[in-house]
């Protein structure tokens, strides 16, 4: 069940995105998009499993206060005062609701309130949530709705658009959009970071499993913002190119985009560092990090930066291979390559910082 929790929160981000970007398209007149056909059959699918895959949380705390006989009592107290319990009931509830209206074809402003709720629902059931429940469940919602409105809209024009009529238009209104909401995006996951982490203590975080993947998701978001620029800016001036296929690029970034939803929910999962060396006297460190590094590490401790040779080499190649997105583009070089590229930047980086630190 642990090792299934982070796909299934992968998935269900994904299928959150998906609908999101379908209702928020909705709203755009068609000339200022591609033209977009996502089929009923597969938003109803799309509800379903929401349900389905935000249960699998729930289950998994069931089992584990669940004693022997007592499996049904404990799944009622789990569902009715526990808030992942009780996010799940209020948001398959709403769920329904917003299957029922895009079965008929309902408004758009209904499925927007509904989907709303919905990611409400989710924001409730946070970790930030349960530690201070107003500011958590802001904070989290807030940044789950930027993020997958972001997602989604690239989903439906990067994947099911049936050409790319209207391209320009959809940039007019879409980079500006894509702006504001990363901006509100790490102003909140900011925000999130602060409930599970003191600034003083973020990299000595990196010593664990949760700061691991932490450090891993910033670094991720850097490629993410190069393939970005690219489709918000410098596309622009392929309007008279025929042989620029903008389609890719944007399939390009959502793979990129999905790579940080993918390490969101591995992140997810992990016990949350309140007390860096308290949670290293515990459970250790991470189990990788001890074999980069070349000893245990034992608090208390604290992280250090020491800039070698080895440290310095794997972040120029990390440079070398970001500005090689940016090349790529005016090459006319395949998108995937760039892509590959960006997956070289992340992994050089990482391995550049892991070993400026020192431990000690």
């Amino acid at each position: 069940m642990n090792q299934l929790i982070p796909l299934t929160e992968y998935v269900t981000y994904m299928l959150f995105s998906y609908l999101v970007g379908y209702v928020v398209l909705q709203f755009v007149p068609a000339s200022k998009k591609p033209i977009i056909i996502a089929s009923k059959q597969s938003l109803l699918l799309s509800v379903l499993g929401i349900i389905i895959l935000t249960f699998l949380p729930v289950l998994q705390v069931i089992s584990f206060f669940a004693t022997e006989g007592l499996l049904s009592f404990s799944a009622y107290a789990i569902l009715t005062e526990f808030q992942v319990g009780i996010a799940w009931l209020y948001g398959s509830f709403f769920a329904v609701f917003l299957w029922m209206i895009i079965y008929v074809e309902g408004s758009k402003y209904l499925q927007a309130l509904f989907l709303l709720l919905m990611i409400v629902s989710v924001g409730y059931a946070s970790h930030a949530s349960t530690l201070d429940l107003l500011p958590g469940l802001f904070s989290h919602s807030i940044h789950f709705l930027t993020i997958t409105i972001w997602v989604g809209v690239l989903i439906h024009v990067g994947w099911l658009a049936h050409s790319i009529e209207n391209w320009h238009s959809f940039l007019r209104w879409f980079t500006p959009l894509s702006i504001v909401l990363f901006f509100i995006t790490t102003i909140s996951g900011i925000s999130l970071m602060l409930f599970v982490i003191e600034p003083r203590d973020y990299a000595n975080a990196w010593v664990l499993p949760y700061g691991q993947m932490l450090l891993v998701k910033h670094i991720s978001i850097i490629p993410v913002l190069a393939f970005a620029f690219i489709n918000g800016f410098l596309s622009r001036k392929t309007k008279k190119d025929s042989e620029f296929d903008a389609k890719k690029w944007v399939q390009a970034e959502t793979v990129i985009l999905m790579i940080v939803f993918f390490i969101t929910g591995v992140l997810g999962t992990l016990p949350p560092p309140h007390q860096v060396n308290a949670t290293v006297i515990q459970e250790g460190g991470a189990v990788w990090v001890e074999l980069l590094l070349g000893h245990e590490v034992v608090a208390p401790f604290t992280v250090q930066f020491s800039l070698g040779f080895q440290a310095i080499l794997f972040l120029v190649i990390a440079i070398m291979f970001l500005s090689m997105i940016v090349i790529s583009f005016y090459r006319r070089v395949s998108p995937w390559l760039a892509l590959v590229f960006g997956v070289i930047f992340m992994i050089a980086t990482y391995l550049g910082l892991m070993m400026s630190i020192v431990v000690g």
